[in-house]
């Protein structure tokens, strides 16, 4: 009876043993499948895309993963080789993610990322057939999600505009201006992106009444937001100057634009060159007004950035000058000036 007893407990010792052996290597299993996931995102996150890509590969090789998280590492691989420039390796992923996607969610996002890829590499058509598709499968939804809506059609007069098809472009605008209003709220940055968009375009099809009304509210809205600070907000003033300018208003623009060189005299990254064509443009309307000092201001400064480079901008900032040296009783000054100009003219003129 006794020896029973003891090989019923070493069997049982034994079981444990064994329990504990699997359960060690299920948790160094589970910890190595954990870890390259983890660290896969923090590599994303950190935008070390190539350290993001083994990880994620890796973490995709293990074979036992829900449908939504094989879904979510395909996404996220494929935002790390595209990142790369890896465009036909990220549009595999998506398909692959696409073809497992097993909820409207996953589906939307998988859509929305291979759309992305398409506008980055410029494949127009694709791009336009791919946001068809999006506004399609929105529609026929109980609930359409409207922000997705929106966004598409922002996308697709950006696209419009880059193919030459400015009207289309500009209906585009106008839908996605009301469906962001509609859906963000008249406050929302989303509505003053799309309201800039329709005011720049505006102001190129030469409509400057509507154009400058969508500019001022776009602006109105990000001064309520965060302030004049943002980039959006910096471009949407130059498109509201320049339009005075266009439409006559020179005193107009003249204050806009020196509302924003002031603007970008606190912001980080500005484009010089774009500053310094700014700092062309205003002092061609001081020199309208006749106000001469601050307008040779503006030009010498512009002309230290500018000749970097050569070309059109420069001459037409020497030209300037030549005219800023004239109202000052300077024309031999003047015609110096033309001619250091004539010598960044392009040929034939």
């Amino acid at each position: 009876m006794v020896g029973i007893v003891r090989i019923f407990v070493g069997l049982i010792r034994l079981a444990m043993r064994i329990a504990r052996f699997v359960e060690e290597r299920f948790q160094e299993w589970y910890q190595e499948r954990q870890f390259q996931i983890v660290e896969g995102q923090r590599q994303l996150n950190c935008r070390n895309w190539s350290e993001a890509e083994k990880h994620l590969s890796l973490a995709l090789a293990e074979r036992r993963h829900s449908k939504r998280q094989r879904v979510e590492l395909l996404l996220s691989l494929e935002c790390a080789q595209r990142r790369q420039g890896n465009f036909k390796q990220a549009e595999q992923s998506l398909q692959a993610a696409m073809a497992i996607a097993s909820n409207r969610s996953l589906r939307a996002r998988a859509q929305d990322a291979l759309l992305e890829l398409q506008l980055e590499q410029a494949r127009y058509p694709e791009a336009e057939q791919s946001i068809a598709q999006i506004l399609k499968a929105e529609q026929a939804e109980s609930r359409p999600d409207g922000a997705r809506i929106a966004r598409c059609y922002q996308k697709l007069g950006a696209l419009r505009l880059e193919t030459g098809r400015e009207r289309e472009a500009m209906e585009a605008f106008r839908w996605a201006a009301e469906q962001s209003e509609r859906v963000f709220g008249a406050g929302h940055a989303e509505t003053a992106k799309s309201l800039g968009d329709l005011g720049m375009l505006l102001r190129r099809q030469g409509d400057h009444g509507e154009a400058q009304s969508c500019l001022r509210r776009a602006l109105d809205i990000h001064r309520e937001a965060a302030g004049l600070d943002s980039k959006e907000a910096t471009q949407g003033l130059y498109q509201l100057a320049s339009s005075l300018e266009e439409s006559g208003d020179l005193d107009g623009a003249a204050g806009e634009f020196e509302r924003l060189l002031a603007l970008r005299a606190r912001q980080v990254g500005v484009n010089p060159l774009e500053n310094a064509e700014t700092h062309v443009k205003l002092a061609g309307l001081y020199l309208r007004a006749r106000r001469t000092g601050p307008a040779k201001e503006l030009l010498n400064h512009a002309i230290g950035v500018l000749e970097r480079n050569g070309g059109q901008p420069l001459a037409q900032a020497l030209q300037m000058l030549a005219i800023a040296e004239e109202q000052s009783g300077h024309p031999e000054e003047a015609q110096r000036w033309r001619e250091v100009a004539s010598n960044f003219m392009p040929a034939g003129r």
